[in-house]
């Protein structure tokens, strides 16, 4: 019976980092007959506690409705395990609150969990976080001014999401899951390598990971949570813009609904798509800056950073 609980709970986890190409894994992974995930893509299990300490900026508390805040919920989750071999959990959070995560992770998972980090260049991860909050409507600042804000914005009890700075320094969070886990079962992809040829790192995952390599997913050459620029109208807005109605009719609709909609959403943001903003040459510098020492330490752990255009 004990061997039976064990199923019930992941044996690998997709740590981040956020806009760092998790929702695509996700969809990708999913897919694999050896591989179980939930539904809910995102569980925030390990971080519900730090995430609620901080709820003060627009659209904080909506972004808390879904994570999973106790242990016989999200142990439920992985119920319907039936003959596959992998379990993951998917939670973007979880690479920032390192320190605080790991110990939880081997308390109620074990040691021999396999951490999954994903990585993209610094610059790029940051401005995409910011126009992930312009698009729902709740960012009003300038990327220039909103990074001068951040630490007030820290001060003042914003979410984790809004430190946009903070979310791209890798280097002290990698280590510790290495430190923590050991350097075999810690894998770092790059979100660039993953856009660039998405088949070729998910076989080296499922490798990773023990399972089929020569799974191929149906629908790897589609990009999930697309970021981008949408003109501003009613009803861009109202497919956006966050809502507690809106969180409550997905849960309750069927899946196939679920998909028209998902499908409507796609297609009408597509038509109504701008031009991706230029991040001004001054702000670039006062980043690259920023960055500089935290890329020399990432080159130790033996990544390469070369694909990132704002460095080279």
């Amino acid at each position: 019976m004990e061997a039976l609980k064990q199923l019930n709970k992941p044996n690998f986890l997709v740590v981040g980092v956020p806009k760092g190409g998790t929702s695509s894994l996700y969809s990708y992974l999913k897919e694999h007959p050896e591989i179980y995930l939930p539904e809910q893509k995102e569980l925030h299990y390990f971080t519900h506690d730090e995430l609620q300490k901080n709820i003060s900026g627009p659209g904080d508390k909506l972004a808390l409705s879904t994570i999973i805040n106790n242990k016989e919920e999200y142990y439920s989750l992985y119920n319907d395990m039936k003959e596959e071999s992998n379990s993951g959990d998917i939670s973007p959070s979880y690479l920032y609150f390192s320190e605080l995560v790991i110990p939880l992770i081997k308390k109620h998972l074990g040691n021999d969990v396999k951490i999954i980090i994903t990585l993209r260049d610094p610059i790029d991860r940051a401005f995409s976080n910011y126009l992930h909050q312009k698009r729902l409507l709740f960012e009003e600042l300038s990327f220039k001014e909103a990074i001068k804000e951040e630490d007030d914005r820290k001060h003042k009890g914003f979410g984790d999401f809004w430190r946009y700075k903070a979310h791209s320094l890798y280097f002290n969070n990698c280590k510790n899951y290495i430190d923590a886990f050991g350097e075999d079962n810690v894998k770092i992809i790059l979100f660039e390598d993953l856009k660039e040829n998405a088949e070729r790192e998910v076989k080296s995952i499922c490798e990773f990971l023990n399972v089929s390599s020569s799974f191929v997913s149906s629908n790897q050459d589609t990009v999930f949570n697309k970021g981008g620029v949408y003109k501003q109208n009613p009803l861009t807005k109202l497919l956006l813009k966050p809502s507690g109605l809106k969180h409550f009719l997905q849960k309750i609709v069927g899946k196939n609904i679920e998909n028209k909609y998902r499908a409507f959403k796609a297609k009408t943001l597509s038509k109504n798509t701008e031009e991706k903003p230029i991040i001004k040459e001054d702000t670039i510098l006062e980043l690259k800056q920023f960055f500089k020492q935290d890329l020399v330490l990432l080159k130790t752990l033996n990544i390469d950073t070369s694909k990132w255009s704002y460095f080279k």
